[in-house]
């Protein structure tokens, strides 16, 4: 029977899809994997707690500090000889965050701080940094070399013992005098009991083991320690430093640190702060320092001609009868002693710039032509290419010890100090070229007072030229001092360019975060049954619902749904024809008896993927159903190779099927009694060795034939249409087919193989009964068990 409109018409419409059922079945999966969520919801939150429970604390400390000098502000000629601005901070976040994470002031800060031994106490779950709070005080032997980042184990034994554990592979070994290290100690094991006080001696380490009063000591606890060096610590303390601006563009920069011990990270935040304006005020001081040290070498010249000088004008006097010059040979030597004077300080300057220029062109990126005294005539555009110069050095310091020489950022402020440099010797030759003229002009006035007194008496002359070296030196000595006393009392007044807003203070703790971490956990606590759950669904490879049969085969019909059973017996419609099950095999037939409608006699094969699949459990109630509503049926039993209905209904199996096919037995003899009213069975028979080949024989044509003449409704348990071809060559004697389906059994990629070949083939009436549904897991069924449960 070929019914393509009424198989059509019984179609599922199993494309239609309007979110509805993925959400159901979505819930339907979380309900039916209840225990899931039961089992890893509190298993989550009992974890979370004691990860919170016995998890390190890391803490987050901070201090503010506020940036005061300015970028690129303008130098005056007067700050240039008095020392201020000669070393400009550049103050952006970039070059303080270098700056405060320099290698140079973290070791400062290290420095002054007792980082150097690190003390722990080991616990069950977690161990316990004892900075400050040790019961043990470690004194080391640093003229020793001592075995660096090794834990020391200390073992309290009464009697004032202590045992001393060490145990190494291959550790550094360190001179804390020159702070250097000297190689390493080889293997190292290494056990010691010894009194307090006294020395612990061995070729990798020295110290003793005090004990702190008022500070409880665990007896046979395990303590430790660990040597670090300044060079460890620098590098450990340099990655943990975080700097930040308060908001953009602001000159307040919050500088913070993460650690376990919030005592260390104050300490060391203290020490930083306390080492960075150190830094800074030193900075500034290096230039009055060097100007100091320039002014120190000219007094001590001066002062050595101005003693010789007054030692020739005492002797003068004393050796000759001299009255007081005349006017005109006072007014010639004031006149001769300025003009000596200005070209005294002229030749300052001179000799100032020509050592300027030197150094410039022999080491631009040294600091020691800082030296601003005598530079009077300095004017703006010096100042301000000094300025640039100075500026671009200091950073240029700055990055090369944060970077390698291959950092393109180094290399671009390379080339800006060449530019620079060559701009500022340019002007200074401009500069020296105009201070040789004035020398010159000085040199040619001198020449002509010189001529003017040389008319003067011999004896007058001579002494008014003692008299103006004198003078000279005398106004120059006075001269340096006030420079020196200017720059003494500029140093004196210099202050750090930056200030320290509030302290170091501990604010907040960075992991775990409690809130943050219940709330992560209780989202995975139920996202991680879904993902089993989804991964269940993803790997699985059994059909187990319509969705599924519809996604492989969406144009074939699902006629039933047989839910599962939990009955003993096999002809349920036998033993309980009252329950949903029977109810799901009338349902059945009814839509059945709406395919073909215009046969008097309905021949129906049912098949599936594999065996066991209930094709043979589906096939004995089908036929029952037929037979209680008044159906003269047959069941067949037409599986050749693996016969069942014989051990259901305890037929003798010598006569069958098979034996008739091949005119071993009558059809009379092969049709027994079902148990049931209007209910016969054939049995398969005989095994033959050709199966395939006897179902395909005109005989079996006939037997059909016959059975259509002699009953109502003809119900044939067929092979697996997946395994073996019999069920195909039957197929062409029936009138509709209905395939087997068994929930979370069914192979899927077999069942999907199976249909994409069978449905290349012109079938009479093909459908499908999904069997063995889990109302648990489906839900199919729910109603009618409940309708029967409660009218029980």
């Amino acid at each position: 029977m070929n019914n393509t409109q009424s198989q059509n018409s019984y179609a599922n419409q199993p494309n239609r899809n309007d979110g509805l059922i993925d959400i159901k079945k979505i819930l339907f999966l979380a309900k039916s994997n209840w225990y899931l969520f039961v089992i890893i919801v509190p298993l989550v939150l009992v974890g979370t707690y004691v990860y919170h429970r016995y998890s390190k604390v890391i803490y987050n400390s901070s201090v503010t500090i506020m940036l005061k000098a300015e970028d690129n502000r303008a130098m005056t000629r007067t700050d240039l000889i008095e020392g201020f601005g000669l070393s400009p901070e550049t103050n952006s976040l970039e070059s303080q965050s270098i700056i405060l994470r320099s290698k140079k002031v973290v070791s400062s800060a290290l420095k002054k701080l007792d980082f150097e031994i690190d003390i722990y106490s080991d616990g069950y779950l977690m161990d316990f940094d004892l900075y400050h709070n040790s019961p043990f005080k470690i004194e080391m032997d640093s003229g020793h070399v001592q075995i660096l980042n090794t834990p020391i184990h200390l073992i309290p034994k009464g009697n004032n013992k202590i045992e001393i554990r060490i145990s190494a592979e291959n550790s550094w070994l360190h001179d804390y005098s020159n702070s250097a290290n000297k190689g390493g100690t080889g293997f190292v094991e290494f056990s010691e009991i010894v009194s307090y006080g006294d020395y612990v001696n061995t070729p990798y380490c020295r110290f003793k083991v005090h004990k702190v009063s008022d500070t409880e000591i665990k007896p046979k606890h395990d303590y430790y320690f660990y040597f670090r060096s300044i060079d460890w610590l620098t590098n450990n303390y340099r990655s943990k430093i975080s700097i930040t601006p308060i908001s953009e563009g602001s000159s307040i920069i919050n500088v913070s640190i993460t650690g376990e011990n919030r005592q260390k990270l104050t300490s060391f935040l203290d020490a930083l702060c306390e080492v960075y304006l150190e830094d800074n005020l030193e900075r500034k001081n290096l230039i009055a320092v060097k100007t100091l040290s320039f002014i120190d070498k000219q007094l001590v010249q001066v002062s050595d001609t101005l003693d010789s000088t007054l030692e020739r004008l005492m002797a003068f006097r004393q050796n000759n009868i001299f009255t007081t010059p005349d006017d005109m040979s006072t007014i010639l030597a004031d006149q001769y002693f300025e003009y000596e004077k200005e070209l005294q300080i002229v030749n300052l300057q001179k000799k100032y710039f020509g050592q300027l220029v030197d150094q410039l062109r022999t080491n631009p990126l040294s600091e020691d032509y800082l030296l601003p005294a005598f530079a009077d005539n300095v004017n703006g555009v010096i100042s301000t290419l000094i300025m640039e110069l100075l500026t671009l050095t200091n950073e240029y310091k700055l990055v090369e010890s944060q970077s390698s020489v291959n950092n393109p950022y180094l290399k671009d402020l390379d080339t800006k100090i060449k530019v620079g440099t060559d701009n500022l010797i340019t002007a200074l030759t401009k500069v020296i070229k105009n201070v040789e003229i004035q020398e010159e002009r000085l040199y040619q006035n001198i020449a002509d007072l010189n001529s003017k007194m040389s008319k003067l008496p011999e004896a007058e002359k001579k002494y008014l030229d003692i008299e103006r070296q004198y003078k000279l030196n005398d106004a120059i000595y006075t001269f340096l001092l006030q420079k020196q006393s200017e720059t003494n009392i500029t140093k004196a007044s210099n202050a750090p360019d930056n200030e320290i807003i509030d302290k170091a203070v501990v604010d907040g703790i960075v992991a775990p975060n409690e809130a943050a971490d219940r709330k992560k956990a209780l989202m995975l606590a139920f996202l991680i049954p879904i993902a089993i759950i989804a991964l269940k669904e993803y790997f699985n490879n059994k059909v187990r619902d319509k969705g599924e049969i519809n996604s492989i085969a969406p144009d074939v019909p699902i006629f039933g749904f047989i839910p599962q059973s939990k009955s003993m017996h096999e002809n349920i419609i036998k033993s309980e024809p009252i329950s949903n099950i029977s109810e799901a095999f009338r349902g059945l037939r009814t839509k059945l008896n709406f395919v073909g409608a215009n046969n008097s006699t309905k021949v129906i094969a049912l098949t599936s993927t594999n065996t066991g699949e209930g094709k043979t459990y589906c096939a004995l109630n089908l036929a029952s159903a037929y037979a209680i509503s008044g159906k003269k049926t047959v069941l067949l039993g037409f599986d050749l190779r693996k016969p069942r209905l014989t051990g259901i209904f305890n037929h003798d199996n010598s006569k069958g099927i098979s034996d008739h096919l091949i005119n071993e037995a009558s059809y009379d003899e092969i049709i027994h009694d079902g148990g049931m009213k209007n209910l016969s069975v054939v049995q398969a028979g005989t095994i033959p060795p050709n199966p395939s080949e006897l179902i395909a024989a005109k005989e079996t044509e006939l037997f059909f034939e016959k059975l259509k003449q002699d009953f109502d409704c003809v119900i044939v348990d067929s092979p697996p249409i997946g395994i073996v071809t019999d069920a195909r060559i039957l197929l062409n004697h029936v009138d509709c087919a209905l395939y087997v389906v068994r929930s979370d059994r069914t192979d899927k990629e077999h069942f999907k193989a199976t249909m994409n070949n069978l449905l290349g083939d012109e079938l009479p009436c093909l459908g499908f009964i999904l069997n063995d549904i889990n109302k648990k897991t489906a839900g199919y069924g729910h109603y009618s068990e409940k309708y029967y449960a409660d009218n029980k």
